[in-house]
């Protein structure tokens, strides 16, 4: 009882600055009830049997597309608290989707997934996605996406590991860069390799360790070119120190640690070291420790790494909590993954820097209000140093082989800045019926930039003011299943190309699709994407794919 006391004593404390991670590799799930958060190791020593392995074969959902443009809102939207479809459910080991668009876009998509053996098995995976006829909103401009990806995992007694390689390709034969010089238009090649050891984990009182890493290669062809080194890991022991024994309220002492190198012109080093110390109760979860960053030509970055929930009303309710901080290094692949139109010699900028969270405070609630239903509400602060924003390069002129003209057209360099920034966060989902889910997720953006004069540094460039997403799926029958989706982007400043600031309209993407079973593992579809034909912009003077209808099979075998 007096350890009882205690905590609650501490947790009345210090609850405001505890918090559960609200990362994809840290939810507390629902499946009928809450559970509280567990780290990796603690949920590999509670349940010691030998993880599955398994390549995972998407069921393929209504997306929203432009260019495979990623829309950076810059915030971890979804609740920690998320209602697991159990209606999808294939243990076919290929997967194939083929189509064809109204625009003579083809798309196609396989994944293959198999046992060689016992204690082997592999994964392969092809996309590619490409336009055939020109985007009407620019001459001779046309897009490819292409990845190629294989993965195995191999069953030791006293772990798993797992390998695996990845190359994409992406051209764009874009109006900014279809000039004499870049006839082929604009090139970015991403070659990645690794490896990630997982120990077993039999006992919770042996030492559990993980650790990986990968090399990755960036570059665009005739510019840029990045190499990256990554390695990261957890060891990790659990023991009864304030609960006797047993196992139903271990303690954890772990360590997590990442190394990230990185060569772009010239060499950085950022080596991240993060103990900590967990425990758990029926109504509590805890995680305290520090992170520290080691930095070539920097400052060495000490954080505090402290997060907890309480849950109550029978864990219906999880209220969270989290302060911390961290450091990461700007790089290149970052960049061109978010925006492929950046200049293809960045040595104006020489050395990215790093990019620092100094503060990093969440807090909110989550609610199970039913069993098919569950809510997030929270908010978010950080004070960030030397972020990456996109201005216009102002020396981009193009004249074509047809037309003498001489075009002063938008290519975009880097621009690192500091910001402040406040979001407010919303997520819902609902199973309103046996056979149809719909979930919708709100953030609200509020960007404070440096008190300067320079309009470079005076806006949150192409940071919306909010972000809403809308997503619904409809099973009629064995035949007939529906999706949509919707997603929206509020205000977004840009600097145009007479070097003023200029505000882009919202954008709103709305795409609809349907799946008709032919046969047990074969169906049609039909998708629609941007519904209302809608000529937003995600980058100045960049505009979308308008109206476009895509139809054709998936086959699982």
């Amino acid at each position: 009882m007096k350890y009882k006391a205690l905590i609650i004593n501490v947790l009345l404390i210090i609850a405001s600055l505890m918090a559960n991670a609200q990362s994809h590799n840290e939810q507390v799930t629902v499946e009928g009830s809450y559970r509280p958060q567990i780290k990796r190791s603690e949920r590999l020593q509670k349940t010691p049997e030998t993880p599955e392995n398994k390549f995972y074969i998407p069921d393929y959902k209504a997306e929203t597309k432009d260019f495979n443009y990623i829309y950076n809102v810059d915030v971890e939207m979804m609740s920690a608290v998320t209602y697991k479809e159990d209606y999808i459910a294939d243990d076919k080991e290929n997967f194939l989707k083929a189509g064809i668009s109204s625009n003579l876009s083809p798309l196609f998509l396989y994944r293959h997934y198999s046992e060689l053996s016992k204690a082997m098995s592999i994964g392969v995976g092809v996309r590619h996605y490409s336009s055939w006829l020109n985007n009407q909103e620019y001459k001779k401009s046309s897009f490819m996406n292409n990845d190629v990806n294989v993965m195995t995992v191999n069953k030791l007694r006293s772990g798993q590991l797992h390998a695996f390689g990845d190359y994409r390709y992406d051209m764009y034969h874009l109006r900014a860069y279809d000039d004499i010089e870049n006839p082929n238009g604009r090139n970015i090649h991403t070659l990645n390799m690794g490896a990630k050891w997982l120990s077993n984990g039999s006992s919770y009182r042996d030492f559990y360790t993980e650790i990986g890493g990968d090399y990755r290669a960036t570059w665009i062809s005739g510019g840029t070119v990045e190499h990256q080194l990554n390695a990261a890991g957890c060891v990790a022991y659990s023991d009864n120190w304030l609960n006797g024994n047993g196992i139903n309220n271990l303690q954890t002492i772990a360590s997590d640690f990442e190394m990230n190198y990185n060569n772009i012109y010239q060499a950085q080093l950022l080596v991240s070291v993060s103990p900590h110390f967990i425990f758990s109760g029926d109504f509590y979860h805890i995680h305290a420790g520090l992170r520290f960053d080691f930095k070539t030509g920097d400052n060495v970055g000490l954080y505090p790494d402290v997060r907890g929930s309480l849950f109550v009303l029978d864990n219906m309710l999880e209220f969270y909590a989290k302060f911390g901080g961290s450091s990461k290094i700007n790089t290149f692949a970052d960049v061109v993954t978010e925006n492929p139109f950046v200049v293809s010699e960045v040595t104006n900028v020489g050395e990215f820097g790093y990019e620092k969270t100094k503060i990093d405070f969440q807090g909110g609630v989550k609610a199970k209000i039913t069993n098919h239903l569950d809510a997030h509400l929270g908010v978010r602060y950080r004070n960030v140093k030397n972020s990456v924003f996109y201005i216009p390069d102002d020396d981009c002129y193009v004249i074509f082989d047809d037309d003498a003209t001489v075009f002063h057209l938008q290519a975009f360099n880097l621009l690192f800045n500091n910001y402040n920034v406040v979001n407010v966060l919303a997520d819902i989902h609902w199973k309103a019926l046996e056979n149809l889910d719909m979930a919708a997720e709100l953030s609200i953006n509020r960007y404070t930039m440096p008190a300067t004069a320079a309009l470079n540094y005076s806006k949150p460039w192409y940071k919306p003011s909010f972000t809403m997403t809308l997503r619904g799926d409809y099973r009629l029958d064995e035949t007939w299943r529906f999706n949509a989706s919707m997603t929206v982007l509020g205000k977004r400043w840009a600097k145009n190309l007479d070097g003023e600031a200029e505000e882009l309209k919202p954008a709103c993407d709305v795409q609809l699709g349907a799946d008709y079973q032919i046969k047990d593992d074969l169906a049609a579809f039909v998708e629609i994407h941007n519904l209302f034909h809608q000529k937003y912009q995600l980058y100045y003077n960049y505009p979308s794919i308008g109206f476009e209808v895509f139809a054709g099979i998936k086959y699982r075998f």
